[in-house]
Order: C-alpha cells, then structure tokens, then sequence
C-alpha cells in the first residue's frame, strides 16, 4: 500500500511492507530491484528521455487541458 507520508514541499510515499506469500515472480523481480539507486536513476533518466521526445516530436499533445 502507498499511502502519503510527512509534507515538506516534496512528494513523499511511505511503502508498506507486505508479505511476500503469492506475489508473482515479477513483483518480487522489480521489488529487488528498485532497492538499488542505480536502477531507479536509470529508470528516471529513461523516463525524463521519453517526456524529452514526446515534447520535442509534439508538444501541443503535453499541454495542460481545461
């Protein structure tokens, strides 16, 4: 469960732990990895990358809609 934490002008997720008893294989996969801050630094500069992209290739489809 993801559930808000302490505010302090920043996102902050508190993660509770659950057990591990019938996840998929996968779950337990990205649960290991996410622990590494190379991963999660590889994962956000990926996804800075693709928000890149989509704004350079149309950057209408970004823009805020009322």
């Amino acid at each position: 469960m993801i559930s808000g934490g302490k505010s302090t002008g920043a996102a902050t997720l508190v993660l509770e732990r659950t057990e591990t008893i019938d996840l998929p294989p996968r779950i337990l996969e990205l649960r290991k990895k996410i622990q590494s801050p190379e991963y999660l630094d590889n994962a956000i500069q990926r996804i800075a990358q693709v928000i890149s992209n989509h704004l350079i290739e149309d950057p209408d489809e970004l823009k805020f809609r009322d």
